[in-house]
């Protein structure tokens, strides 16, 4: 396949795949979602290369009587597979009389959305030129300090599309592509080893290696020497892109879709107009925005992707759903039916059941910079990079949460001291939202499904 013709080639299967379904129980309703993904790859780890190039590609489908229904995949997108899991598919409700009680039909047609952007440059990387910005990257690093020890870089670069047809008079298919590269690095000082990473990720553009080496290198440097905090408070605490980034996705991105809320789980559940954070703080769920990664013109249910506020200005505006789910509600479908969604997704989609997922949350910028929002802390307070471990463990129905900080600096008085010692830190992240002291002007793209700035938290607290 390629990406002109994507789309023409999963439609025929899907719409061949619908015609066979009927003919084999005009009373049943079925569900046909065909995926297809080119992607190549190149890591550097150690010295060792490795370097991937091929595609993936699988077909589910569900089918559907009365309150049965039934799903079923198989690798491949040719009409004779597409077949074969409608078959599969219908014998499952023929034989098995488990009923979903939430289950009233599949979505209904729609206009889709748009794809989003697209970069050419994109379709033609080759496995070689991905090894040589892995190498150009590592080299980079090493050049920065002799105590940096181990390097390795990935690079990344994909387009494919999915089809979704039903018997509700559904038949769409979308298109994307995206490229990313990151770099990790350890600085080794005696038995102190410390580690940082940087990244790049585009669908419109080809990633840009230049400075990611030297960043991460330098992080890494400067956590060595780290001493213990020695403190147990509750102080400011400063969440740097990519760890604010994880605080959203372990947090709202939980709590605001799908079955926490239907099932009353979530606290948000009926707190619709209710003010629920910092009257600065935006996040909106954007499906739509052509830079995006996460940006199709349908979602996994053959639905158009739109753009949803979450909050605006401090005050809930609305919960994510698929047709599912929101039917479940009393409402319609947002959009936001997914297959293996989430903050880090998956390699094959097609293996799973519709579920509701965010597809690209953007925290608004604020107007300060971090460095000027450090400048302006009083007392102390700790500023955090990289991932917090722990941080996935928290709870959708209390909200608390612990995780630890492995790369983490005291600031004092306006003032970035060093680093420290790995620290916890703990708290409920409703509150966390409501104590929302800062939000920076420096806000990201993450690989992970979110754009997002700096954030400080008060309230939390923090074991050293």
């Amino acid at each position: 396949m390629n990406y002109d013709e994507i789309k023409d080639e999963l439609l025929a299967a899907t719409d061949s795949g619908l015609k066979y379904a009927k003919s084999l129980d005009s009373k049943s309703d079925f569900e046909i979602f065909v995926f297809f993904q080119n992607k190549i790859s190149a890591n550097i780890n150690q010295g060792i290369v490795t370097a991937k190039d091929g595609a993936v590609a699988g077909t589910a489908v569900r089918a559907n009587n009365g309150k049965r229904v039934g799903f079923a995949v198989a690798s491949g997108v040719g009409v004779d597979r597409v077949k074969l899991v409608a078959k599969e598919a219908l014998s499952i409700i023929q034989s098995v009389k488990v009923e979903d009680d939430r289950f009233e039909s599949f979505a209904e047609p729609k206009s889709p959305g748009k794809e989003g952007a697209r970069s050419d440059d994109i379709f033609a990387l080759e496995t070689g030129d991905l090894i040589k910005s892995c190498e150009s990257m590592i080299d980079e690093a090493r050049a920065v300090d002799e105590r940096v020890k181990v390097v390795s870089a990935e690079v990344e670069a994909e387009w494919g599309g999915y089809a979704v047809g039903n018997t509700q008079g559904i038949l769409q298919a979308t298109r994307s592509c995206v490229n990313d590269c990151q770099v990790s690095v350890y600085a080794i000082e005696g038995e102190e080893r410390r580690g940082a990473s940087d990244f790049d990720i585009s669908r419109d553009r080809l990633y840009d290696i230049k400075g990611l080496g030297e960043n991460a290198a330098k992080y890494a440097v400067s956590l060595l020497g780290a001493k213990k905090l020695d403190i147990t408070a509750k102080m400011p605490t400063i969440w740097t892109e990519l760890p604010a980034g994880l605080y959203i996705l372990s947090s709202l991105a939980q709590s605001a879709v799908g079955r926490p809320v239907v099932d009353g789980v979530s606290p948000l559940c009926d707190r619709i107009g209710d003010s629920i954070a910092h009257k600065d703080l935006t996040i909106i769920d954007d499906g739509q925005s052509p830079k995006s990664p996460g940006t199709q013109s349908i979602d996994a249910e053959g639905l158009p992707q739109r753009v949803n506020p979450i909050i605006e200005k401090g005050v809930l505006k609305n919960f994510l759903f698929d047709s599912y789910f929101g039917k479940a509600f009393g409402l319609e479908s947002t959009g936001n039916c997914a297959r293996g969604g989430g903050a880090f997704g998956g390699s094959t989609p097609y293996e799973n059941r519709p579920s509701v997922s965010t597809k690209w949350l953007e925290v608004n910028a604020g107007k300060k910079s971090e460095e000027n929002i450090i400048s302006s802390i009083d007392g102390k307070a700790i500023l955090i990079r990289d991932f917090p471990l722990g941080i996935f463990h928290s709870s959708v129905e209390t909200g608390e949460f612990s995780c630890v900080a492995g790369s983490a600096y005291l600031v004092e008085n306006g003032e970035l001291k060093g680093s420290v010692q790995p620290v916890s830190i703990a708290g409920n992240y409703y509150e966390g939202f409501k104590n929302l002291r800062e939000i920076a002007s420096n806000q990201t793209m993450l690989p992970w499904g979110i754009s997002v700035p700096t954030l400080v938290f008060d309230g939390f607290s923090v074991v050293g």
